[in-house]
Formats: C-alpha cells, structure tokens, sequence
C-alpha cells in the first residue's frame, strides 16, 4: 500500500455537497496484510500512532480505531483534492473534542480557508466518513436494519409513534436521525432519545427528510435524509455554511 492510495471507496450518496467515503470492515480484517503494513501505521502523525499503540491489540477496539482515522484522513484528502490540494494521510491530524466530535487540522488547508467539517459512524460491517465545507454542520449515522430497537420504541414520544404506526417512518428511521442531527451539532445523543423530538417527516425520492428539534440551540430544527442502502438505514444530517436550518 502506498501512503497516496486510500483505504476506504467513494461512495457516491446523499447531498451533493457532502463527500461520503465507507471502508468495509470485512475486506480489512485484522491481522491481514494490509492492516499489518508499514504503511499503515505510517498514515498516522506521531500523535495518532502512540494514542493507536496505546490501545487494546487483544479487542476490536485497537483496529476499529486506525479504521476510523484512516477512512477520516481519506475523505478530508478527497475534499482537499477537489480544491487543488494533494495531502498525504500524515498531513492531517485528527482530533477528538470534549464531547466526541472529531475535527481535522492541517496547516495546508489554510490556504483553501480551513479544514472541512467532519463525520464518523460505523456498524460491525463498515465505516462510514463524511466531510463538508467549514461552517457547515455534518453528521452521519448507519445501522443495520436488524438492529434490536425495543427500547428506542418505548422512548419515542406520541407524535413519533404515530409516524411509526401510520408506516411514515421505522423505528430505526427515527433513532438514525436523531443520532446523525446530534452529531451535526457535535454533541452526540448519549443516550437521550426522548429528548431530540423528531417533528416532521416527509417522502422524498431518495428516502426520507426527517427533521429533528434540537434541545440545545432552541428553535433549532434539523434535517436529516435518511437513506436505505442494502441492508442498512443511514442517516445524513447537512446544513450549509451560514443557513438556518429552521
């Protein structure tokens, strides 16, 4: 592997304005060459690699985790290619903020005014990035259709369940958009199902537009398209640099 090709696929869905990338979990198991390669770990700034090593090598955690730099690092390298930029993996810095968002730096991207905004999600079958303009807000989410979802059922609200019950919109719908609208705002669900109302949901011809209220900035309402490739339910949250969402 050489350090300009990437590990993860464009995948071309959602918002023409988001760059989507997903890296299949079961193509780069652990333990393969790949992962096991020089150049793999050469993707990563010093930084990046002690807090790697650091990590449990006995779970899936350890691999998870260089999985979800790498898929991070190619689609900000996309983004910057579309803007005459070419970046090797090592000149991105992934972070993670007080509240679990991750963020990219690098100095390079200064010149194009900053590096792009950022996503991540990911299943037992693939990883997932995103990347938009700065200023906008991006957050993605993916599950599998047969995720377990008694107890998100029991914590939707009357109005949500009477999407559900009129056939508007899944549980796992719901839960996705929620999740990927939290994400936008960089803060994460945690947990709080009950308390990101989804109050709208209208059929459009790639899937759904669910809008969820955020409790954190009030009047505040998200969309979110949530899509249905193979057998699973992805959810992307996007808006653009300087728009209201509601």
């Amino acid at each position: 592997m050489q350090l300009e090709q990437f590990v993860s696929q464009a995948w071309d869905i959602g918002p023409a304005e988001v760059l989507v990338r997903r890296i299949e979990i079961s193509e780069i198991a652990p333990g393969s060459t790949l992962t096991a390669a020089p150049s793999m770990g050469a993707a990563l700034t010093s930084g990046e690699h002690a807090t790697w090593k650091s990590l449990d090598s006995s779970s899936s955690r350890q691999h998870e985790w260089l999985l979800g730099r790498l898929a991070l690092k190619d689609v900000v390298r996309t983004w910057a290619s579309e803007r005459g930029q070419q970046l090797e993996p090592r000149d991105i810095e992934i972070h993670i903020d007080d509240e679990g968002a991750p963020f990219a730096r690098c100095a390079a991207l200064s010149a194009v005014g900053g590096s792009p905004v950022i996503s991540l999600t990911h299943n037992s079958g693939v990883v997932v990035a995103a990347a938009a303009d700065p200023g906008a807000l991006i957050g993605i989410d993916i599950e599998y259709v047969n995720r377990r979802i008694d107890v998100v059922a029991r914590a939707l609200s009357a109005p949500e369940q009477a999407f559900v019950a009129a056939e508007v919109a899944s549980v796992l719908d719901l839960l996705v958009a929620k999740e990927a609208a939290t994400k936008a705002l960089g803060v994460g669900l945690g947990g709080g199902v009950s308390r990101w109302p989804v109050v709208a949901v209208t059929s459009v011809p790639q899937g759904l537009i669910v809008e969820v209220t955020s409790i954190t900035d009030l009047g505040l309402v998200l969309p979110v398209l949530v899509l249905h490739p193979l057998d699973t339910v992805l959810g992307i949250c996007y808006v653009a640099p300087d728009t209201d969402a509601a």
